[in-house]
Parts: C-alpha cells; structure tokens; sequence
C-alpha cells in the first residue's frame, strides 16, 4: 500500500474506531440500562407473585383464626356454664354432659379440665387424665405462669402447643371464671371461682382449620413468633420455610398468641414472563439503534471534518490545517524557543499538462507528487497543497544551514524524477523556496511570503537557464 493511500486509511480509520468506541459505550450503556429496567421488572413480577401468594395465604389464616376462636368461644360456653353453679358444691356429674358435648362437636379438643380454686378437681374424659386429678396448679412451676396470668388479666391465656406426657403435642386453653355476685357486677370487681382448661390437639385444629402443607403450590408454615430461634417455633408445616425468602402473615388469635402463617414457592419466586423478555429485546434493539446512530453521526463528523481540513483530489492537509499547525508551532515558540521550517514546493509549466494529456493526467501527477513529498518526510512533518500545483513541507524544528541544503537537494531529486502514467512519459520541474521561523519572520502571513518570494526567485532563475523545448518534445513541467 502506497503512503497516500496509507494516510488515507488513517484518516477514515481513526474516525471510524473513535466511532466504533463510542457506539460500543452507547451500546453497553443501554444494554446496562436494559439490564437495570429487566431486573426491576422481575423484581415487580415476584412481587406480584407474592401478593398472589399473600391472598392465597390469606384464606388460610382466615380459617385457622376461625377454628381457634371457635375453640376459644367453646370455653367461654363451658364457663358460662360453671358460672351457674359456682356457688353450689363441685360436682364433676354436673359437667359430664356438656363437657361430652363440646368434645363431641370439636374434636381438636382432647379432655376438659375444672380446677375450682386453682386445684384440679375434675377431668373429662378421666381416662387416661385421672392420675392428675389433685393437682394444685400453685404448686406446679409449669403451669403456674400461665393461670396466674389469666388471673391478673381476667383473660383467656393459651399456652403451648406443648408436649403432652400422654403423647402429642396441645396447645393448652387457661379460662379463668370469675362469677358475678349480682346481675351486671363489673368483671374487675368479681370474684375468683377458678380456671377452666381445654386442652386442644394441635394437629386436629389445623385438620380441622383445613391446613396443608402445601397451598396452591406455596409451601406453608405456621411459626409462634414467642418461640422465636427454638426447636418448637414451627408449629405446622416444614422447617425450610425459615430458610427461605418467604411471606408472612399474622394470624390474630386470641389468648396472647403471636403466630405468622409462612408461605413460599416450591420453586423459588416466579421472576420471568413476557414483560422481561420483551424489555430485554426492546432495550436491545434501542440499544443497537443508539449504537448505530452514534457510530454514523461520530463517522460523519470526522469526515467532514477531514473535508475541511484536507485536500480532496491529494488527501494531503489544505491551507486551513497547515496554518493550524503553523500557529501552534509558533505559540510553542514563544515558550520552547524551537521554531519550525517551511518549503514552497512549485511545479513550473504545469499547464501544459493538463492542456497536452488532459486534467486526469494533471490529477495524477499532483497525487504523485503529493506521495513524493511524504516519503521524503516524518510522520511529525506535514505535507500540505495549498494551491492548483503548490505545495508546502512543514517540519518542527530549526534546520542548520548544511542540513537545510541537503533537505532542499532531496526534495527537489526526489520531485524531478521523471513520471510514468499510461505510456505517457513526462518531465517534472519545480521551484522550491524556504523560510525559518522565527528566523526569517515573526509571523506565520510574512514567513509564508518570505517562501513564497524566494520560490520565484528561484522560478525565475531556472527560467533564465533551462533550454527552450522543441515543438515535437515532451513538454516539461520545468
């Protein structure tokens, strides 16, 4: 590849990778902003996959709250009842029939126990109870907590689930009765009778509350927030629910109990669907689009850019970009005190070429000596055509006198060579002229003069010792 041509790709290339380089960020800056908007997209759908968990949940907790305040309401039944007889002698005959009843319509409750001043007097069914009949509950560090707080607060406690010595686990339901001495006596101002205890099968409450290990594909879990980081939290369902990123729902129970209801998916949260593969390919293809935009508006401005700043027909830098540099160099003058030089390069009788061969030969012959002019240069020297056959070599730098002269000789050996073009065989002459900055002026206009005048000087020399041309000879350009 010739130098011209080299230059050439240059040119175009640099604007092209610098092109590239900015479509290649517009790009990855909209796949990251594509990336960011899918993720909160599947961060929106696992969100709408646990409020559809939620309501399924939900439904659950609702009929879970129902049958332990069922439960709960069957107490106050039996107290209600006890109430009737409180001021008569303890008979356990007299509560047979409806203790029977109440276990006959819920049967998550496993025995009814009656403990008239704290002691434990009857239990229905006895058997296998019967060896806890006497039982004084103050006595009994187990049990005592919980009755001596459903006497302080006058309220149902429930305790447990707790393992039983018969076997299985119950939660435990503490009534307290207080019965009224008179219609309507304030409950603050009544007097202790004693506690009524339901003892409930856990297991046959939550058959009973149509509790499943698995709800619509959720798996669930019934923790009690009181037993928080303890074997006995889990309640219901499977201890992994713990582990996972689950939802929580409170389940409001009466007897200060404090349980969430846990749900989560047997495979995981559902964070894929046709909203994020459409963001995906939407994001990307704006993506692209923006990449593709960029790289041909970055392409563009650098090609016209080297329109402006370059000769078309040579590709060589034009007048405009030559005094660019030629005003930097001067500015760094002032600071360096390293100047610069310039050769006015002139092609004598070019006219005749283009009258004699036409103006294709002509544009050859300038892009030839454009080529001739760079291989005799640095990469930091510019070679620019400033007019129809003129041309000028900048190079930083001051010259000695001997290393000038050298530089004059090959540039002027190197422009003379005769030029080949289709059979055509022609003869190059050319006037050269330099000038030194800051040397031979103070300024880029009077050292462009300087060079110029001294290249027709030389012109005019040459003129005054070349020989006249036959009318059949090849025409020169000198």
């Amino acid at each position: 590849m010739d130098l011209h041509l080299a230059r050439n790709l240059f040119f175009s290339s640099s604007g092209a990778f610098t092109a590239f380089i900015v479509a290649i960020v517009c790009f990855l800056a909209g796949i990251a902003v594509t990336a960011h908007v899918g993720q909160l997209v599947r961060s929106e759908l696992v969100a709408q996959h646990k409020k559809d968990a939620v309501s399924d949940l939900s439904e659950a907790r609702a009929r879970l709250e129902g049958e332990i305040s069922r439960t709960v309401a069957h107490g106050f039944g039996i107290r209600a009842y006890v109430t009737q007889f409180a001021d008569q002698p303890f008979e356990m005959e007299r509560y047979r029939e409806i203790s029977s009843d109440l276990i006959g319509e819920n049967p998550a409750i496993r025995s009814i126990g009656f403990a008239p001043n704290n002691v434990l007097r009857a239990v229905y069914p006895l058997e296998p109870n019967q060896p806890a009949i006497g039982l004084n509950y103050r006595m009994s560090s187990a049990q005592w907590p919980a009755i001596r707080d459903a006497m302080i607060s006058r309220e149902v406690v429930i305790a447990g689930p707790l393992e039983l010595v018969q076997g299985g686990r119950s939660l435990v339901v503490r009534i307290p009765v207080f019965p009224p001495a008179f219609s309507s006596q304030p409950l603050k101002d009544r007097s202790y009778w004693g506690v009524v205890t339901l003892v409930v099968d856990e297991a046959g409450m939550m058959a009973a509350a149509g509790m499943k290990d698995v709800v619509n594909g959720i798996n669930t879990a019934v923790v009690n927030k009181n037993s928080a980081g303890t074997a006995n939290s889990v309640i219901f369902g499977s201890q992994s629910v713990l582990e996972a990123d689950f939802v929580a729902l409170p389940v409001h129970l009466p007897g200060g109990l404090n349980w969430q209801l846990l749900g989560f998916p047997r495979d995981g949260w559902s964070n894929y669907g046709d909203e994020v593969w459409m963001t995906q390919l939407i994001g990307s293809l704006i993506s692209l689009v923006f990449g593709t935009m960029a790289f041909l508006l970055i392409n563009e401005v650098y090609k016209v850019r080297s329109m402006a700043l370059h000769d078309a027909l040579t590709g060589l830098a034009n007048r405009r970009l030559l005094e660019e540099r030629m005003y930097q160099l001067a500015t760094m003058c002032e600071r360096s005190g390293a100047g610069f030089e310039i050769f006015y390069v002139d092609l004598d009788a070019f006219k005749p070429v283009n009258d004699n061969y036409g103006h294709s030969v002509g544009d050859q012959l300038l892009i030839e000596i454009g080529q001739r002019l760079q291989h005799q240069t640095r990469q930091s020297d510019t070679v620019a055509r400033v007019g129809g056959d003129e041309f000028i070599v900048l190079t930083p730098g001051n010259m000695r006198f001997q290393e000038k002269d050298a530089f004059l000789n090959r540039l002027s050996d190197r422009v003379e060579q005769a030029f080949t073009f289709a059979s055509i065989r022609i003869d190059v002459k050319a006037s050269i002229g330099s000038a030194s900055y800051p040397g031979d002026a103070a300024s880029v206009d009077d050292l462009l003069r300087v060079a110029d005048g001294r290249m027709y000087a030389q012109k005019a020399k040459s003129k005054q010792n070349e020989a006249t041309l036959s009318g059949k000879g090849v025409p020169q350009t000198g």
